[in-house]
């Protein structure tokens, strides 16, 4: 009697646990909401990347830019992730933005990724004027997609995979000397190393359409070169479109560790088919993700996010004894349920730095965001800064091995995020 009596109440225990613990489990369901802006601006701004341009400004728009937001919650931790056709994001910006949205929503976790296109308007905090730069209302714009996004969300369910596109090469040709020749352009595809020519997926639906994918590749979107004065997102435009027409919703373009890397037909002249080429990379990368998103079959809608922000004081690079650390740079790790993690890093950053990340990280797939929330220019590895060459000895302004420096620490952050390190 004693015993069945006990076992009766466990049962009462049990279930009444259960009903106590479901408003918990609720709150753990994984929400995603998206929204996009156009951030084109008028024409006759300069231009941004190319000095060999000089003082040409643009003279049309080819294909329109945007910003593209995601933000994803786990009901404990929300993040938005902003995609920019732009050639950089400045950490003035971002403060100005994260504020704004520290005081409407509460959000601090935000990652604004410029795609690094050189198709794209510069010195915007003075044009079209002083009185009215257009910086300004993209900071506007970027802020009131993120408050869109945050209204749009919704259950939502995500998967991830990792595929290949051979497309970049690494412009480096480092002789047997140990010295550097720059090779820009490279049609005949000769092979150069080391190359990550992985291709990242991240495809975010709800129970009955596409919602965001997210797409992470290491090459420079320089197809377009200097003769070029119409905006264009270049090739991770180009992506975006072909993707959104193929499986519907919206496509974000996650620029990898491609310092060094630039695509075979770097700079192609417009009138030798330079939108031509544009159209065909981002054919290319646009098939890989299509085979990846169709054979997606373990999406997860009840996880966990992680995210650890950090900023690292560096020295500038001519501080030999780094008696100076007056350069702030930020980064952030992102872990999403058990199998999918971000570094995001805020400059250019050498193939060898993601492949390194990669490599080491103890999650399947691990992948390496570049100039996010602010532009330091080029972080070459240290080997590279033995040997020279564009990126490496020029270009370049933080203290050497700060790129080393920045993945171990998001490696460090990420091993603990997944109780890899105990503290």
């Amino acid at each position: 009697m004693f015993l069945s009596n006990f076992l009766t109440i466990t049962k009462g225990v049990r279930c009444l646990l259960w009903i106590l613990l479901m408003p918990v489990m609720v709150m753990s369901q994984f929400n995603a909401g998206v929204s996009q802006v156009n951030i084109t601006g008028p024409i006759g701004s300069t231009m941004y990347g190319y000095g060999a341009r000089g003082s040409a400004l643009s003279t049309g728009v080819h294909d329109s830019l945007y910003a593209r937001t995601l933000i994803l919650s786990d009901g404990r931790v929300k993040v938005a992730l902003v995609t920019l056709d732009m050639g950089a994001i400045y950490a003035t910006s971002t403060r100005r933005i994260r504020k704004g949205l520290s005081e409407k929503l509460g959000l601090n976790h935000l990652m604004l990724i410029a795609s690094h296109s050189h198709s794209t308007p510069t010195n915007l905090e003075n044009f079209p004027s002083e009185g009215d730069p257009w910086l300004k209302e993209i900071e506007r714009r970027i802020t009131r997609s993120i408050i869109d996004a945050n209204q749009n969300l919704q259950p939502a369910f995500i998967a991830s995979s990792k595929g290949e596109v051979n497309e970049g090469f690494n412009r480096r040709l480092v002789k047997v000397n140990g010295e550097v020749t720059m090779m820009w352009r490279n049609e005949e595809r000769i092979p150069t190393s080391p190359l990550d020519y992985e291709l990242g997926v991240i495809h975010i639906k709800t129970k009955d359409k596409s919602l965001a994918t997210l797409v992470n590749f290491a090459c420079h979107p320089v197809v377009l070169g200097p003769d070029n004065l119409e905006y264009s997102a270049d090739y991770p435009g180009a992506v975006s479109r072909k993707v959104s027409e193929a499986i519907g919703g919206q496509v974000m373009y996650l620029p990898g560790a491609q310092g060094d890397i630039n695509p075979f037909e770097d700079k192609q002249p417009v009138e030798q088919g330079g939108f031509e080429q544009v159209d065909r990379l981002g054919s290319e990368i646009a098939k890989e993700v299509q085979r990846l998103i169709g054979r997606m079959v373990h999406y997860e809608s009840n996880l966990e996010m992680f995210v650890r922000k950090e900023v690292i004081d560096l020295a500038k690079r001519q501080d030999v004894n780094r008696i100076h650390r007056d350069v702030p740079a930020e980064i952030s790790t992102l872990l999403v349920g058990n199998n999918l993690a971000f570094g995001f890093f805020p400059g250019e950053f050498f193939v060898e730095h993601g492949l390194s990340l990669k490599s080491r990280s103890p999650i399947e797939n691990t992948f390496f965001v570049g100039y996010t929330n602010d532009h330091l220019t080029y972080f070459p590895t240290i080997q590279a800064t033995t040997e020279g060459g564009y990126g490496a000895a020029t270009r370049t302004f933080v203290e050497v091995g700060a790129g080393e420096r920045l993945v171990n620490r998001v490696l460090i952050n990420l091993l603990y995020l997944a109780g890899k390190i105990s503290p």
